[in-house]
């Protein structure tokens, strides 16, 4: 998933990797804007570049995680002492584990009680504090997004609270072409969107399908049509 957004926004922003390592942000951010360069030649005005996860450069506006969910929390704790009210979070985070050849979602229990079930982007909103966090990107293939040929058409599900995070989401889904971002309520229902994953997965497993994703289709039935 990083992989992709960084390819995908790189025409119009400046993109920072993070990772726990120098060596290794430095070595992939290398690989991706090699490659974002080859692709949009003279129509590349942004740029891909490799830090540490504690040193969020100064300019970062917004931080995008894409980490397996048992590295979230811990990245989380390094970073945010770096970001203010004014920055945006975006999780991608799916909680899953694999049975067999399927997958099922596994939201945390928070305290081991019934239906207290939690999503990633909550458990990250708690960390972040007055930093706002917006789930998004759960149902978009990685597959597709990191493939630059690819014409994606899809919707992407987008949950959370604070009205100004909702709008810089929906405006940087927007700058990658053919993405819809659609609204779908508060962070609380990321648990929904995150759990449609792990039955994407199921559906392209159990009926050789190639990367499900989802489109919202409006439906009008021929009697309420207007004469």
């Amino acid at each position: 998933m990083g992989r992709g957004l960084a390819l995908r926004w790189a025409p119009m922003h400046k993109i920072w990797l993070g990772s726990r390592r120098i060596e290794k942000a430095e070595a992939v951010s290398h690989e991706y804007e090699s490659v974002a360069r080859g692709f949009y030649g003279n129509r590349m005005k942004g740029s891909i570049k490799g830090v540490v996860n504690s040193d969020i450069p100064p300019l970062v506006e917004v931080v995008v995680l894409t980490l397996p969910p048992r590295y979230a929390i811990e990245t989380v704790r390094q970073i945010k002492g770096k970001l203010t009210s004014q920055h945006v979070v975006i999780s991608t985070i799916v909680p899953m584990t694999k049975e067999g050849r399927l997958f099922t979602y596994s939201p945390i229990v928070a305290g081991g009680k019934v239906g207290s079930e939690r999503s990633a982007a909550e458990l990250i909103a708690d960390e972040m504090g007055s930093v706002p966090v917006v789930s998004a990107f759960q149902t978009v293939p990685a597959s597709y997004l990191g493939d630059l040929d690819s014409v994606l058409n899809i919707d992407v599900l987008v949950s959370g609270q604070d009205e100004h995070a909702l709008q810089t989401v929906a405006e940087i889904i927007h700058d990658i072409p053919n993405l819809r971002a659609l609204r779908v309520g508060p962070l609380s229902n990321s648990k929904l969107v995150e759990s449609i994953t792990p039955l994407l997965l199921n559906a392209a497993i159990l009926n050789n399908l190639r990367d499900p994703s989802i489109r919202i289709v409006p439906w009008f039935p021929s009697d309420f049509a207007e004469e």
